[in-house]
């Protein structure tokens, strides 16, 4: 399983959020207040790994930072990506192609999103990611800045 930290001027990272295999690199999530739970549902379902960045996909009304933070990784664990990829400005937070990001999320599973808080455009959270390559289940902590209703820096790192 990999977890991206990326700021703005961090153009080679690989992804946002997590991902499959075993690697962290870096990434950009959002945040803001909202209740202390998993992230909800998306409201757009597209088939893992099939949907085309061309195709915009509806936009959804998501600007507050827990919001967009909580939405982006509801996206990565239905496989909506066109709408996770939408949330970290098309590439532009990780530096990556959109098949470079779908590809790093192939063995991403359930994950589990707890708010820390949210100063600002700052959102704190725990996240716990089962890995269903081998059913491993990985925590993080980490703070994401959101900017108009997108992800455009992140921190965040493995704790267990």
């Amino acid at each position: 399983m990999r977890i991206f930290v990326a700021t703005a001027t961090a153009a080679a990272a690989v992804g946002l959020g997590l991902a499959a295999c075993s690697t962290v690199t870096n990434a950009a999530p959002p945040s803001t207040s909202a209740p202390k739970s998993s992230a909800p549902s998306p409201t757009t379902p597209t088939s893992p790994g099939t949907a085309n960045p061309q195709a915009t996909p509806p936009v959804q009304n998501v600007t507050s930072p827990w919001a967009v933070v909580s939405t982006y990784y509801a996206d990565i664990e239905s496989g909506n990506y066109a709408q996770a990829w939408t949330l970290i400005g098309s590439g532009a937070t990780t530096g990556q192609s959109y098949q470079q990001f779908v590809s790093g999320f192939a063995c991403t599973g359930s994950q589990q999103l707890t708010d820390l808080g949210t100063s600002g455009n700052q959102v704190s959270f725990d996240l716990a990611a089962t890995n269903t390559c081998t059913g491993q289940v990985q925590t993080y902590t980490g703070t994401d800045t959101v900017q108009n209703g997108q992800i455009v820096a992140a921190n965040v790192t493995q704790t267990g």
